[in-house]
C-alpha cells in the first residue's frame, strides 16, 4: 500500500516534470522565432532611405561566409539552347534555384538559394557566366556575376551587390566542388567569401 502510493506520487511528480518541460521548450521556441523574425532587415522605402542617411556614421565591415550550394537536377530548368551540337553545350542557358546550406550534405540546415542562372560561353572549356542571387533565409542577399571555369579547382567570381544585411556589397567567392556525379550532373560546391558591407 505504502508502495502503491509512492509509486502514484513518483508519477504525478514525473507527469508535473514533463508538463513543465514541454512548456518551457514551447516558450522557447516562441522566443526563438520572435528573435529570428526581429534580426530581419527592414526593406520598407522609409527604412532604406533613413539607413542611406545614416551611412557616413556607419563604418565598413568585412563579413566571411563558408557554405555549400547543391547544383540538383530538378533545380535547373534549361531556357535555352543551340540549335545545333556544339563543343562543351557552348549557348546552353539554364534557370536555377540551388539550395545553400550549412554543411556538404543537402540535409544540412538550409540558409538559402543561389537563384539567377548559368549559361556556357566557351568552346574550348567548359566555362559558365553565372550570374544569380544568394538569397539568404534573413531576406539579405547577394549578387554574384562572373566567369567559373567549372573544372579548375578553385573560381573567383565578384559579388557585385547586397541587400537586407549586405547593402552595398562588394567582394568576391570562391567556389570549389566538393561533389559532382557526371552521370546525373549534380553537384555539391563549397563556397567561401569575403564581403565588405555596411
Amino acid at each position: 500500500m505504502v508502495c502503491k502510493h509512492y509509486t502514484n506520487k513518483l508519477i504525478s511528480l514525473l507527469k508535473a516534470k514533463t508538463m513543465k518541460k514541454s512548456v518551457l521548450t514551447f516558450i522557447g521556441i516562441i522566443w526563438l522565432s520572435a528573435a529570428i523574425s526581429s534580426m530581419a532587415i527592414d526593406q520598407s522605402p522609409k527604412a532604406v532611405e533613413k539607413w542611406f542617411k545614416s551611412l557616413p556614421q556607419r563604418h565598413e565591415k568585412v563579413t566571411k561566409l563558408h557554405f555549400y550550394f547543391h547544383r540538383l537536377g530538378g533545380s535547373a530548368a534549361t531556357i535555352a539552347k543551340a540549335n545545333t551540337a556544339t563543343p562543351n553545350s557552348f549557348g546552353l542557358t539554364v534557370m536555377r534555384d540551388d539550395p545553400l546550406t550549412v554543411g556538404p550534405d543537402i540535409s544540412s540546415a538550409r540558409i538559402g538559394y543561389a537563384q539567377g542562372m548559368s549559361s556556357t560561353v566557351s568552346l574550348e572549356e567548359v566555362v559558365l557566366v553565372d550570374y544569380f542571387t544568394l538569397s539568404f533565409t534573413d531576406g539579405s542577399t547577394l549578387a554574384v556575376l562572373g566567369s567559373n571555369a567549372i573544372f579548375h579547382q578553385y573560381r573567383e567570381l565578384p559579388i557585385v551587390g547586397g541587400t537586407g544585411a549586405y547593402r552595398l556589397a562588394r567582394g568576391v567567392i570562391t567556389f570549389q566542388t566538393y561533389f559532382f556525379n557526371p552521370t546525373t550532373r549534380e553537384a555539391s560546391i563549397q563556397a567561401d567569401g569575403l564581403v565588405f558591407h555596411y
